[in-house]
């Protein structure tokens, strides 16, 4: 892959999200917002490359992956107004499906196209399939696009957190009722260290316990530490409810972080 080739699907992924813009204010509002969620998981994308030292070639690769992660959710939000792949159709196979008919990646070679396509489709599974593993390019990829993703993410369900008095986006909510207490198996999955299902939110304050879950599918300690330095898992644990069950699971959550940071300093000092 060359810089070139980089430089193309930037501009041809510009090109095609302009073909989405609507006088619809919540179509443009999110249309907006998943450009801009795209180029932040691009620079998350290349920090986590970096601390992993890999080369120039592989950095460019692992960004067109990020470029093209959502590529599905424009057509996707404005045909359905949701971002809900349950309520709408699979936003990763989507991209796919655009990226062959278009045929954007056929000036790669048919290795990397495979690892684009396949990171990708892989993006939004609950988790990667195991038999990937002995790919390991591939794994490698699917992991850094995962966690590249997961960081922004919480990023943009902290910063609608702390706007809460002043504007709402209901599609970042996925349209869930603001009730009271959270659901039993979005608790047990935490308590047992794994990551909460979507089909299993009933309520708003189980999308914050959700995406808080995503702890358990961190893949990177580079990860780890940019979740720590920008304070994201902070600010959504604050605008859970005061209650019992919140004290527990705060408390879990905060266990497990601290954990893995004494892991990994253990891990540093052995080196």
């Amino acid at each position: 892959m060359q810089k070139e080739d980089l430089d193309f699907f930037r501009k041809w992924f510009f090109e095609y999200v302009n073909r989405f813009f609507s006088p619809d204010p919540l179509i443009k509002e999110n249309i907006e917002l998943k450009i801009e969620h795209t180029g932040r998981v691009c620079e998350n994308i290349l920090l986590l490359a970096k601390s992993e030292k890999i080369s120039e070639k592989e950095c460019m690769l692992a960004e067109t992956i990020a470029l093209f992660h959502d590529l599905g959710r424009f057509e996707q939000f404005t045909k359905y107004k949701t971002f809900r792949d349950s309520e709408s159709e699979n936003h990763a196979l989507m991209g796919i499906r655009i990226l062959n008919e278009e045929r954007i990646l056929s000036r790669l070679s048919k290795e990397e196209e495979n690892i684009i396509l396949k990171a990708v489709e892989y993006h939004n599974l609950m988790e990667i399939p195991q038999y990937i593993k002995t790919f390991s390019k591939l794994y490698f990829y699917s992991k850094l696009i995962r966690d590249a993703d997961k960081i922004d993410i919480l990023r943009l369900a902290s910063e609608e957190y702390m706007e809460e008095g002043k504007h709402r986006n209901p599609a970042l909510e996925l349209y869930l009722p603001d009730a009271l207490g959270y659901s039993e198996p979005i608790v047990s999955e935490i308590l047992g260290n794994r990551m909460a299902k979507i089909g299993d939110m009933k309520n708003r304050n189980d999308v914050k316990l959700l995406r808080l879950s995503w702890i358990f599918d961190i893949n990177f300690p580079a990860t780890f530490s940019l979740l720590k330095e920008y304070g994201y898992l902070e600010v959504i644990m604050s605008c859970l409810p005061e209650t019992k069950d919140t004290g527990v699971l705060k408390w879990h959550f905060e266990s497990y972080l601290n954990s893995i940071e004494s892991g990994a300093r253990e891990s540093g000092s052995k080196h």
